[in-house]
């Protein structure tokens, strides 16, 4: 009984998803192409840099992603090492 009570709540997750992947998927090419102009602005570009660092980061990983695979894999490469790791003698 749990398995299907799970299993229907699966399916629901899913059709939701697949209802709003196209306007999701708009709304991220307008933003992409947004920042894009935004952070082609060099007093823009360079405030955010100063003020909001971390910000800035955020901004320029979706300006320079072309697909959701390649969003996670630079987000897997931005995330530093075990601090263990960094500190050898």
């Amino acid at each position: 009984m749990k398995l299907k009570k799970e299993m229907s709540q699966v399916q629901t997750q899913y059709k939701d998803a697949e209802q709003n992947y196209g306007s999701d998927l708009l709304n991220l090419v307008v933003a992409k192409g947004y920042l894009t102009k935004l952070l082609a602005n060099e007093a823009v570009k360079s405030y955010i840099q100063r003020h909001e660092p971390e910000i800035l980061e955020q901004f320029e990983l979706v300006v320079n992603t072309v697909s959701m695979e390649e969003a996670v894999q630079q987000q897997v490469d931005t995330t530093p090492a075990d601090v263990g790791e960094a500190s050898e003698p």
